[in-house]
């Protein structure tokens, strides 16, 4: 897949190519694009591109898996004083991926988006997430069918809205997504209780 980078200067290096793959899916499809031609769009040798990633599919999970890692950070930048709510949790994961839109552009012109989401589930439900801190006192293999429901519907949630052009806002978005996760989906009639 691709290698864990010991320092800042190969990590760097490393998000380079990555880029240099997502900007290559900006005029072709993934499954036609080589190593060879991305090396050679890069000016780089083929062995530069097999210190970090095993395959082309390697360099695919880490441009998703290191957006996904930029996400983590990105809710941190709550001010001192400023409470946390389910509507401004989910506006910032909204406005993260129209800030990362060139990324969901390149995944949505090779039709890859499902490997987002699996790269997300894979993710949310790894040790590196804490699924723990979610539903506490519950079993893990609860812990992750919460996370992987949370996270796949968010996730369909937000690429329909991409491929339909972001023309909600973030907050309606976020209206919206608030309501799902906190409302039954469907009125319980009395005769079913």
């Amino acid at each position: 897949m691709y290698r864990l980078c010991k320092t800042e200067q190969s990590a760097r290096r490393q998000r380079l190519l990555e880029e240099g793959l997502m900007t290559a899916m900006h005029s072709m499809r993934y499954e036609d694009i080589s190593i060879s031609d991305l090396c050679q769009q890069m000016n780089i040798p083929r062995k530069s591109f097999y210190r970090y990633f095993s395959s082309k599919e390697g360099a695919l999970h880490g441009l998703i898996d290191h957006t996904l890692m930029e996400y983590e950070g990105f809710g941190e930048s709550y001010g001192s004083g400023e409470p946390r709510s389910l509507q401004r949790d989910l506006e910032r994961f909204f406005l993260f991926w129209v800030r990362h839109r060139s990324v969901l552009d390149a995944l949505s012109r090779s039709g890859l988006q499902s490997v987002l989401t699996d790269r997300a589930i894979s993710y949310a439900t790894s040790d590196m997430a804490f699924p723990g801190r979610f539903l506490p006192g519950e079993t893990r293999e609860m812990q992750n069918h919460v996370i992987i429901f949370g996270v796949c519907g968010l996730m369909t949630m937000m690429l329909q809205w991409h491929s339909n052009g972001c023309r909600e806002s973030v907050q309606d978005m976020a209206k919206v997504a608030v309501r799902l996760l906190t409302q039954p989906l469907f009125p319980v009639s009395e005769r079913l209780l």
